[in-house]
C-alpha cells in the first residue's frame, strides 16, 4: 500500500475545535454584522481601503481594512485543513478508498451546484456565492467522509449481533 501524506490523528480534535469556533462567530458576525469589525492596517500585495467603487487600488503597501472575514476564513480553511487531512484511527486500503470516493463526490456535487448557482444567480449576489464555493468542497468533503464512516461503522456493529 502506498503511503499517504496524513497528520496524525490528534490533529483532527484541534481542527473540529477550529471549525466549529470559526462558524460560531462567523454566525455571530453575520447576524450583528454592524457590530463586530476588526479594522487594523494590514500589508497587502494587491489591495484597497474602499469596496469597488470609486477605490484606488494599491501594490505592495499598508492599508486599514476589515480584517474580520479574513481571520475567520482562515481560521475555518486551517480547521478544516486539520480535520481533512488527519489520519483515522485504523488508516487502512478501506479508510483510503472512501477518503477517495468522497473527494470525487464532494467535488462532482460542488461543481454541479456551482453551474447551477451560475444559471440562476445574478449581480453583487453572484459574489457571495463565489465567496462562499471556496469552502464547499471541504465541506462537501467532510460531511460525506464522516456520513460513510459512520454508516460503516454502523453495518459493522449490526453484523457482529447477526
Amino acid at each position: 500500500m502506498k503511503k499517504q501524506l496524513l497528520l496524525p490523528q490528534k490533529f483532527k480534535i484541534f481542527g473540529w475545535l477550529l471549525l466549529a469556533l470559526s462558524t460560531l462567530l462567523w454566525s455571530i458576525y453575520v447576524v450583528f454584522n454592524e457590530e463586530y469589525h476588526m479594522n487594523t492596517t494590514v500589508f497587502s500585495i494587491v489591495g484597497s481601503e474602499g469596496f469597488l467603487f470609486g477605490s484606488d487600488t494599491k501594490y505592495f503597501s499598508f492599508i486599514k481594512t476589515d480584517i474580520t472575514n479574513t481571520l475567520l476564513g482562515a481560521m475555518f480553511i486551517v480547521g478544516g485543513f486539520l480535520v481533512v487531512f488527519s489520519k483515522e484511527k485504523v488508516e487502512d486500503e478501506f479508510i483510503t478508498n472512501l477518503r477517495l470516493t468522497s473527494f470525487q463526490w464532494a467535488f462532482f456535487m460542488n461543481y454541479a451546484v456551482l453551474l447551477f448557482l451560475f444559471l440562476f444567480i445574478y449581480g453583487i449576489d453572484f459574489l457571495n456565492v463565489l465567496i462562499y464555493n471556496m469552502f464547499t468542497v471541504m465541506i462537501l468533503y467532510i460531511a460525506r467522509f464522516h456520513y460513510l464512516l459512520f454508516m460503516n461503522q454502523r453495518n459493522f456493529q449490526n453484523e457482529e449481533y447477526d
